[in-house]
């Protein structure tokens, strides 16, 4: 259980976030800020709480792995990863620029990406693929997978979590964000 002190510590990193997922969409002039600001605490909770990481080794292989699903709000993991040193304000500031490795969906071209991810859906699948071969290889990483409301109504979302239970993986979780916003309306 977190003390008073280390939730308001959680929040204060999850408004540094916000501010920084919308700097980094207004700099670019494309993004999805909004589908940012609803994870924020999430993110907040996984990566200033429970990520344990390497952060000198992206390839470490019993680093924790991070699968954002809803690829477009990639934002706001680059905005952790500032906080935590691994980039700097101004590399945060070329998201989506040609040359930078920070596109608009996770690439391999960031090396802390655990998954390319922007077809909805898919990323459950993803960390379950990461979980068994932690579980074959002997390691005890945790794979967090960050999934939309909107994405949950796919097919592959439900075999993996039904696949996930099959196997009884204890060293994945998922989350989703129900912010209850969808490309054309309120997803619930």
């Amino acid at each position: 259980m977190l003390n008073k002190e280390q939730i308001l510590y959680l929040k204060h990193q999850a408004l540094n976030l916000r501010i920084d997922s919308i700097r980094a969409t207004v700099q670019s002039k494309s993004g999805h800020p909004t589908s940012c600001l609803s994870i924020a605490d999430i993110v907040s909770t996984i990566f200033f709480n429970f990520l344990r990481y390497d952060l000198k080794n992206p390839k470490y292989q019993n680093n924790d792995r991070v699968i954002l699903s809803k690829g477009h709000a990639i934002p706001v993991i680059y905005a952790a990863w500032k906080q935590l040193s691994v980039i700097s304000d101004d590399e945060l500031l070329t998201l989506r620029k040609f040359t930078s490795p920070l596109e608009g969906h996770p690439t391999p071209r960031f090396a802390y990406n655990e998954a390319t991810t922007g077809s909805l859906g898919q990323g459950l699948s993803v960390g379950l693929g990461m979980a068994l071969a932690a579980r074959m290889d002997k390691l005890d990483y945790t794979t967090y997978v960050l999934m939309g409301d909107g994405e949950i109504a796919e097919g592959s979302i439900w075999e993996a979590a039904e696949l996930a239970a099959f196997y009884n993986i204890d060293n994945l979780i998922g989350f989703v964000d129900c912010n209850r916003l969808g490309q054309t309306g309120q997803t619930l």
